[in-house]
């Protein structure tokens, strides 16, 4: 029999999260696996297979508006201050909906930010790398009641497209620590990329599978080439000369930002932990720098993700 081009199913769709719209820059993906484990047999081979468990992962790369409601989803403040131990989940579900321009609508019903995004600060890159977000079962819910997991209908797609102002392309400078001693970067030969990962251990239970994720620990990269630096500057920043088993937490934060309405991005009490010298008739002396960023005790803070603020 043959297929008919009309039903083939395709086109565009959008992501919300309460009220907040997330307009992707090259398609969404929702992957959906049931976990199986096998029953073996010493004389029969396999007798069996079993499921064990429910994950969805949907996953987009954000088109690049800058919104503080947003940054709020990309970048919860559990993470930018880590709670350790806390529910990635929480008491009350957060349902994902993906809307699509067929008139279909997916709600999954309990979801959680599982993947941060990259930051990426250039005037020639949008802001964000891909996100991921798990869907999991609904609080209190088992696998095998109606709508546990998601619900499918038709609905005619009404979130708009994506708006054109407050997109990322702006030039950043960074600055690590202040005052006299303050190592300044102006430029870079591409740009300054951000990379924030969290570490999670999965909860479950022997009627349900998956129900939660603990937030473990959370680890701030930055990275960049610089420009203008020289063999003096780079090798005096870095920690070559401290004592073995001292720790690498400094003083100062790296503050990377620019005008208006850009980003501004700081890791907290950050070390310099890679900073390659090279020679050739074609490479740059200063090679990828890489900071870390490390807990201040004060605040208990590790990062900060903002809308640089309107000058004065």
């Amino acid at each position: 029999m043959a297929t008919s081009r009309q039903s083939i199913i395709r086109g565009p769709g959008t992501v919300k999260i309460g009220t907040v719209k997330i307009f992707d820059a090259s398609g969404i993906t929702a992957d959906i696996d049931s976990a199986t484990n096998d029953i073996p047999s010493s004389i029969a081979g396999k007798l069996d297979t079993i499921k064990t468990d429910q994950i969805g992962k949907i996953a987009l790369t954000p088109v690049g508006n800058l919104t503080a409601d947003l940054l709020a989803i990309l970048f919860p403040s559990w993470a930018q201050t880590p709670d350790i131990g806390r529910s990635v989940f929480g008491s009350t579900d957060s349902p994902l909906i993906v809307s699509s321009r067929a008139g279909q609508k997916v709600t999954f019903k309990a979801t959680g930010i599982t993947k941060l995004p990259e930051i990426y600060l250039s005037p020639v890159k949008t802001a964000f790398g891909s996100v991921e977000f798990t869907a999991l079962l609904a609080n209190g819910k088992l696998p095998n009641e109606a709508n546990a997991f998601y619900q499918v209908e038709a609905a005619a797609y009404a979130d708009g497209e994506p708006p054109r102002n407050a997109l990322s392309g702006f030039h950043y400078g960074a600055t690590w620590g202040t005052g006299q001693g303050a190592f300044t970067i102006p430029d870079t030969l591409d740009g300054w990329t951000i990379t924030p990962e969290l570490q999670l251990e999965p909860v479950t239970t022997d009627s349900q599978g998956t129900i939660d994720y603990t937030l473990t620990g959370v680890t701030v990269r930055a990275s960049c080439t610089p420009l203008g630096l020289s063999e003096s500057d780079i090798l005096a920043k870095l920690p070559v000369s401290s004592a073995r088993g001292s720790s690498l937490a400094s003083a100062n934060d790296l503050v990377i930002t620019a005008a208006n309405p850009g980003l501004t991005v700081t890791l907290k009490k950050a070390s310099l932990v890679t900073g390659p010298i090279q020679w050739g008739a074609t490479m740059l002396r200063a090679g990828q720098l890489g900071f870390v960023a490390n807990i201040d005790a004060t605040d208990g803070s590790l990062f900060e993700v903002g809308i640089t603020a309107a000058a004065e």
